[in-house]
């Protein structure tokens, strides 16, 4: 740009002197191209510095994008270019040449971005050789002292609040990483008297904060993470029924052994249950654990398949559980399964339901409308619900693909576990609930499933 200004200002004193000690029109009849041309290369130039700042910004947002997922994953050089091609197309479009290249022994990474020069008149590329203009930008990687845990990753690419603390809500996650993977605007919504404790929020989307207190880095147009279980290889939940509508209530005790329980589990009414080391398959049937009752297990994985399948720990009862430390189902607590099937009445298809211990009306948005005078308004269903105020211990990952997760508790949920991980569709706080979020990987033998943590360095920055 200092070549072209340096063009303008030649071209207008080289016409000033040949029309010295010429009569004026004579001489502003020959300065005039010099004038017109000075004005075009004015109009250029102010167009290309815009463009060129808006071919900057991209460039900085993409090097700061693909630096984000070197925190998560390793990437080669072809991932990394393939990356930069892809978040080129969407910021910038087409016609535009992307060089994106490893540097700093793969703690940083180059972008350079290349397009045509777009000029109203032209009189830049005639007076100074404007063609194209071209950006680069550095973002570096940042180890620091602790690597980068995800204990919440919300799946849903098109939901409103993938993660949603609605009024005086709390997350406790001070050594966490949460990511949205929404693509709204709204991708965390964070509403007035919520907090938030956690090392870093991030969103592929936006994030709203109706004045929450956040001890937090906020991030948005984050990549999206890909699904670390997409693939994870499942128990057989096909098996016959160990039991069929079963009901267990009362003072009653018992010990249940792992297997296919049909058509729905009720634990009420102060009954003692504990669950037997092993794979627990609920098919086609919620698991319901209220009034008072006890639901304790070690070594356990609880797996929903097929219709109306969802858990729902409410009231007082006590929830007191751990999963595998080895197996197929290692580090494995709550797993939604592919045969999971959505009702419809799910609250992905806008239905509420009008029983919060069943949805047997889950024939249609039935009572969305209307609210009984002095009640609360119905759960959604298809939903899994913890509602209970002794919800302490829930080691391991809770993985719900399609699921939302509601928690709204009184009191704090989880605070007795090592480390609790949620990969679900939609992770929604009412009410005020502590939802605590340990992640001590290595106080436990439970391991944490490849892909969610420790992940690597934790912070990235743009560089020279």
């Amino acid at each position: 740009m200092g070549k072209l200004r340096h063009l303008i200002r030649a071209g207008f004193w080289k016409a000033f002197g040949r029309a010295e000690g010429g009569s004026t029109t004579t001489m502003f009849a020959v300065m005039m191209p010099a004038l017109l041309g000075l004005a075009g290369g004015a109009v250029d130039y102010a167009a290309v510095t815009a463009e060129q700042g808006r071919l900057q910004a991209a460039t900085d947002s993409i090097a700061l994008a693909i630096a984000r997922e070197m925190t998560l994953s390793p990437l080669t050089a072809d991932r990394i270019q393939s990356l930069a091609v892809s978040y080129a197309g969407a910021h910038v479009g087409n016609p535009v040449t992307v060089s994106a290249n490893l540097a700093e022994n793969g703690m940083a990474v180059q972008i350079r971005l290349k397009k045509p020069a777009d000029m109203p008149l032209g009189i830049l590329q005639l007076a100074g050789g404007v063609t194209e203009i071209e950006t680069s930008a550095l973002a570096r990687v940042t180890a620091g002292n602790q690597a980068t845990k995800l204990c919440v990753l919300s799946l849903g690419e098109k939901t409103n609040g993938g993660i949603f603390m609605h009024n005086n809500a709390v997350i406790t996650a001070p050594q966490c990483m949460l990511q949205s993977n929404s693509a709204v605007r709204e991708a965390v919504i964070i509403q007035q008297g919520s907090r938030l404790q956690a090392s870093t929020v991030c969103a592929r989307g936006g994030i709203a904060n109706a004045a929450g207190t956040l001890q937090s880095t906020l991030v948005t147009d984050c990549p999206s993470v890909t699904n670390p279980l997409a693939q994870k290889p499942e128990p057989p939940v096909n098996g016959p029924c160990t039991a069929t509508k079963l009901i267990i209530r009362g003072a009653e005790k018992r010990t249940l052994s792992p297997g296919v329980y049909c058509s729905g589990l009720t634990i009420q009414d102060k009954a003692k249950v504990t669950l037997s080391p092993g794979v627990y398959v609920f098919r086609d049937g919620p698991l319901l654990v209220s009034q008072n009752a006890e639901f304790i297990g070690a070594g356990v994985t609880l797996m929903f398949s097929g219709k109306r399948a969802y858990f729902r720990f409410l009231d007082n009862s006590l929830i007191q559980i751990s999963a595998p430390a080895s197996g197929l189902t290692a580090g494995m607590l709550i797993w939604e399964s592919r045969s999971f099937v959505l009702g419809d009445n799910s609250w992905q298809k806008g239905g509420c339901g009008g029983n919060r211990d069943d949805d047997d009306d889950d024939t249609g948005p039935t009572n969305c409308g209307w609210t009984p005078p002095g009640q609360v308004k119905p759960k959604k269903t298809n939903e899994h619900h913890i509602n209970s105020d002794r919800a302490r211990e829930l080691t391991g990952t809770i993985y719900l693909r399609n699921g939302l997760l509601l928690i709204d508790s009184r009191r704090s949920v989880a605070e007795q576990s090592p480390f609790t991980v949620l990969v679900v569709n939609k992770l929604d706080l009412y009410d005020g609930p502590n939802l605590m979020l340990n992640a001590n990987f290595s106080s436990t033998p439970i391991p944490v499933p490849a892909g969610l943590g420790p992940l690597g360095g934790q912070k990235v920055r743009l560089g020279m």
